[in-house]
């Protein structure tokens, strides 16, 4: 049987037919970056310690991809946190390798990581 790994305290997942996939939900409302949430999935798919990874720098600009989905903790104005609310949660993703990994994350703040193969 197939299973998706999910970082403990996320509380989406589900299985796309990979035992080598991490699935993670981002927090808008916490206290980590989505560059956090990133490093931290890639990092239990790879079983490396988030210290031991590359820079995200090297595959992407955290701030940017911060950005990219409009988040209320990044947004500069209430209409833009307004906008991100009325959006459907699979309006967008981005799709990026990192630390011999692929990185998919949603415009919801799933982020769906797997190793390059």
């Amino acid at each position: 049987m197939d299973e998706t790994r999910v970082i403990q305290g996320s509380d989406e997942g589900w299985n796309t037919g990979t035992t080598d996939e991490v699935v993670a939900r981002h927090d808008w409302n916490g206290q980590d970056t989505l560059a956090v949430t990133v490093v931290t999935a890639t990092a239990e798919a790879t079983a490396v310690d988030a210290l031991d990874l590359p820079p995200l720098t090297d595959a992407v600009n955290p701030d940017a991809l911060g950005r990219l989905f409009n988040s209320p903790a990044v947004a500069s104005t209430s209409e833009a946190a307004t906008d991100r609310e009325t959006q459907s949660p699979s309006r967008g993703r981005v799709r990026f390798r990192y630390a011999s990994c692929d990185v998919t994350v949603w415009a919801d703040g799933t982020v769906i990581v797997t190793p390059a193969a």
